[in-house]
């Protein structure tokens, strides 16, 4: 049969101490292991944002030159021979044939080319008139 002994309190401080220590080598090495993977993981992203600055940058390049070449073709001079190549007789509007709309749909007032156009309609107004007032004329006289 077993005697009861009594445990010594040497050997329970030594449990204990070796406890504590266990227990700080063990979060000693969970703290390695997650600076390690957040090491991992911020070299992971910063290789990804470097891969997308580039690809910006090559966009943006690739950007300024296609304005440059729409800049270039929007001359007058190229314009013109785009469309002549394509058979089309077109030129730039003179500054009298320039209608400036307000938000609202009506012409803004002061303009050169509204007054042009007001003359134009009074002047097809009139020669209408004056056309069917002959022919009434004509026509009580037969």
């Amino acid at each position: 049969m077993r005697r009861n002994r009594k445990v010594s309190t040497r050997i329970s401080v030594m449990a204990q101490n070796t406890a504590h220590a266990a227990v700080i080598l063990v979060m000693t090495f969970i703290m390695a292991i997650v600076n390690l993977l957040a090491k991992s993981s911020c070299s992971q992203l910063l290789k990804s944002i470097g891969e997308k600055e580039r690809l910006l940058s090559r966009l943006e390049d690739e950007r300024s030159r296609e304005s440059a070449r729409w800049e270039e073709m929007k001359t007058p001079e190229k314009l013109e021979q785009a469309l002549a190549r394509h058979g089309l007789a077109m030129r730039y509007a003179k500054p009298g044939q320039v209608v400036r709309m307000k938000a609202d749909g009506q012409p803004q007032p002061g303009q050169i080319s509204v007054a042009k156009a007001l003359q134009r309609q009074n002047a097809a107004a009139s020669s209408v008139a004056m056309a069917k007032t002959p022919a009434s004329r004509t026509a009580k006289r037969r």
